[in-house]
């Protein structure tokens, strides 16, 4: 028979790492974009402290040890110190950035924190009034290790645990024994079930750019006498990227725009009221061509609009960007216009129509540059040249379209 006991698996803080991805910086957000990640870790040793957890595993990544400065370091001290009042233990395997032995030699790390070496894997033992209730079994990051084969414990061990950072094991973990995996280095959460065993990324508490879209957070497990384990992801960010892709026709008005967005928009915000979303908008569009949707002005009061009527406070929903996407194909009949519009799309149609054909992008490169920069620069694969083609027209047909009727011109091409 086991003990009960509770911990909590987080990993990734990046204390010092900044928000990316804003092109604008809202003047009303600066101040808690700057402190998210510390209100996110702060909310984790909250957490350990209102559940009165055993331990904290921390898999690597906190900070940048060399250029992160001093705050990460008081911030974590600070904490540490926190759940040494409480009794909670600590057990730190340092990432790529935080290796525990660049810790600030003049400044001793409290009793409850056990660091590991990155060199070899270490086992210890927590216990309760000298009773041990689990074996960990950690190392920090080392490039060389590729498998977590040397994790590996013995049957007899009260409740293995593996701590660890590194993308190794995620999809065939073989840590013998290991009945829980506590992985860093991936700042998605991730949970796989490997036999009587978990393996698990917790992710990082507060995501820094738009490619860490969704939830962030920690994992809070509970193990019961019989060795059960319920692990429980709990939410820590106070910015949450959430990428959205929506359907519009071509022929929709500004204000049938607003009203599909907006009621989008409420949506995201009244199921997730306690957070400051962080919004890339991509527009699905059908029926014919039509440009004038996709006018420079169209999108600046579009996108005024959303952050005015719910991007003003702490929380809600900010509009980061908006970028309405042209339907799969042109109309056939403008290749067929005795027009400069049509003159730009059968000149593009050449292009695409024969790959032989140069695309001459050295002509538009400064004179002076290297041909060895130059080369890797105009040297395009199939997909990345049909991709710039498909970006030219579009751009031409918005361009050539800005002066014209377009309503004459869509009747005259349908003729």
């Amino acid at each position: 028979m086991n003990d009960e006991f509770k911990f909590i698996h987080a990993a990734d803080f990046h204390l010092d790492e900044p928000m990316s991805g804003l092109p604008e910086l809202p003047t009303h957000l600066k101040g808690a974009l700057v402190e998210a990640p510390y209100v996110a870790a702060k909310r984790i040793f909250d957490l350990a402290v209102a559940e009165k957890v055993d331990f904290v595993l921390l898999a690597g990544d906190l900070f940048d040890m060399d250029g992160g400065g001093c705050r990460p370091a008081a911030f974590l001290l600070s904490q540490f110190e926190r759940l040494a009042d409480k009794n909670i233990a600590v057990y730190w395997c340092g990432g790529k950035i935080d290796h525990p032995d660049r810790w600030p030699a003049n400044i001793e790390l409290p009793k409850n924190v056990r660091t590991f070496s990155t060199s070899i894997v270490e086992e210890v033992y927590h216990s309760r009034r000298e009773h041990p209730i689990a074996t960990i079994v950690g190392s920090g990051y080392d490039s060389q290790r590729r498998t977590s084969a040397d994790f590996a414990v013995d049957s007899t061990e009260v409740f293995p645990i593996g701590l660890g950072y590194g993308e190794f094991e995620t999809n065939s973990a073989t840590s013998k024994n290991i009945r829980y995996w506590a992985q860093g280095g991936n700042h998605q959460y991730q949970q796989i079930e490997r036999g009587s065993g978990l393996v698990v990324s917790a992710g990082t508490p507060q995501s820094r750019e738009p490619s860490e879209n969704g939830t962030h957070g920690c994992v809070l497990v509970r193990v019961d006498a019989a060795g059960a384990i319920r692990s429980h992801f709990v939410e820590t960010d106070t910015f949450r990227w959430l990428p959205q892709t929506i359907a519009i026709a071509e022929n929709s008005s500004l204000d049938e725009i607003k009203n599909v967005i907006g009621e989008r928009a409420l949506k995201l915000v009244s199921d997730h009221p306690d957070r400051m979303l962080l919004v890339n908008w991509q527009t699905e569009t059908h029926g014919s061509f039509n440009p004038q949707l996709r006018t420079e002005a169209n999108r600046d009061e579009i996108m005024k609009w959303l952050r005015r009527e719910f991007g003003t406070g702490q929380t809600g929903l900010w509009s980061v960007a908006m970028e309405i996407n042209p339907p799969s194909n042109l109309p056939e009949g403008w290749y067929e216009e005795d027009t400069i519009l049509g003159d730009f799309l059968r000149a593009i149609g050449r292009f695409q129509s024969d790959p032989s054909i140069n695309l001459a992008l050295h002509d538009y490169l400064p004179k002076n540059i290297d041909t060895d920069i130059a080369n890797p620069i105009v040297r395009l694969s199939g997909e990345q040249r049909d991709q710039i083609l498909a970006e030219a027209a579009l751009t031409g047909v918005e361009y050539l379209a800005a002066q014209r009727d377009w309503n004459d011109a869509a009747a005259s091409s349908q003729a």
